[in-house]
């Protein structure tokens, strides 16, 4: 009787319940709570921080610019300019206005200003619409008290306009955007959803299907349902792959080396950083210096220039924006591969080869098992 009594009780006579862990530590959940306050407070101040100290009072910052026309008009009027306190421009002379205008197509240089011949009143002032609206305004800022000081006329060109469907120029930015967030929200979810499928042999192909994807809805979305991008089918959507290919394996990198943390460092580079160095918005030589580096190493710059390139430019200049996006991808993708590699060599025991049934001796325990089920 006694002993029934006792194997029905869970305890061997112990009364049965909830056992408390006296050992436990008080306010186990202060870290938590902790990082649940200060997490969202570092990514709003990040935002407000980056955009408004970016892109608060832009002003040009060596802008380069050229001037063309006679040895003795266009030569004073290029060492005026640069002679200017604070540096907002950087004046170059060229020979002729078709060169002038091949520089400004090209993107090498922001506007270019071409002084009448003698006899003359007419100046004509180069600009592309298409390589930034805001770019387009500085140079006029700079070029219009000098034609009002010598009395010219001045005619603008605008040799890459913007099409109706775009007037401001955004959709590049807003379609990179959404590149952006595509490659960093997947991974970002995976991370603490679904982190089973993290392993590179199970995230590659699905961060390549998921590529696919998104890149043809974006252009489904921005091309014929808003109708904002026209053409260039083929170009976009291989743009779009990349993209999102690119900063989806970036992410994963961060992800292994500091897990939910990884949301960071991410959402500061692709987003926060990326948009005051697009320059795309504001020109890069309107905003602080240092977002001038960031141009040439950051995912967004890279694909939004090198979707304005396809849209507006021919497809000119594109290749070192696409380097940097590879770049991305097969930097990520190795040092991932390689961090991977260094974990599991570092998680091996230095017994673990003798723990595998087949260098157990044959009179173990393991291998008498064997045998016996054998």
């Amino acid at each position: 009787m006694e002993s029934a009594e006792s194997s029905g009780s869970p305890t061997g006579g112990q009364p049965a319940g909830p056992q408390v862990d006296k050992g436990a530590p008080k306010g186990g959940n202060t870290k938590k709570y902790v990082f649940m306050v200060v997490f969202p407070f570092v990514l709003v101040m990040m935002l407000v921080g980056i955009y408004a100290g970016s892109m608060h009072a832009p002003t040009p910052r060596d802008l380069p610019v050229a001037v063309t026309g006679t040895a003795e008009q266009a030569q004073p009027l290029a060492d005026s300019l640069n002679a200017t306190g604070g540096s907002p421009v950087e004046v170059r002379v060229v020979a002729t206005a078709d060169e002038a205008r091949q520089l400004v197509h090209d993107r090498e240089i922001a506007g270019a200003l071409a002084l009448p011949a003698q006899g003359s009143d007419d100046a004509v002032l180069y600009t592309a619409q298409a390589a930034g609206a805001a770019q387009v305004q500085m140079v006029q800022s700079v070029f219009q008290p000098v034609a009002d000081a010598q009395q010219l006329t001045l005619e603008q060109q605008d040799i890459a306009p913007l099409p109706a469907s775009d007037g401001m120029g955004v959709t590049t930015l807003f379609t990179a955007i959404g590149w952006m967030l595509a490659g960093y929200m997947l991974v970002t979810v995976l991370t603490s959803g679904a982190p089973e499928l993290l392993p590179l042999r199970r995230l590659v192909p699905l961060l390549a299907g998921w590529s696919a994807l998104v890149s043809a809805l974006v252009w489904v979305i921005v091309g014929p349902l808003i109708g904002a991008i026209d053409g260039h089918v083929l170009p976009v959507l291989g743009l779009g792959w990349l993209s999102v290919f690119a900063v989806g394996l970036g992410q994963t990198l961060f992800a292994r080396l500091l897990g939910p943390l990884a949301v960071v460092p991410g959402i500061a580079l692709f987003m926060f950083l990326g948009v005051p160095a697009s320059n795309i918005m504001m020109s890069i030589h309107s905003v602080p210096g240092f977002f001038g580096f960031l141009h040439h190493v950051l995912p967004l710059p890279a694909a939004g220039e090198t979707l304005r390139s396809i849209l507006y430019f021919g497809g000119d200049g594109v290749g070192p924006h696409l380097l940097v996006l590879a770049a991305w991808a097969v930097v990520g993708l190795a040092l991932t591969a390689g961090v991977d590699l260094l974990r599991r060599r570092t998680s091996r025991g230095p017994d673990e080869a003798a723990d595998t049934p087949s260098s157990s001796p044959a009179g173990s325990p393991d291998a008498q098992g064997a045998l016996t089920s054998a």
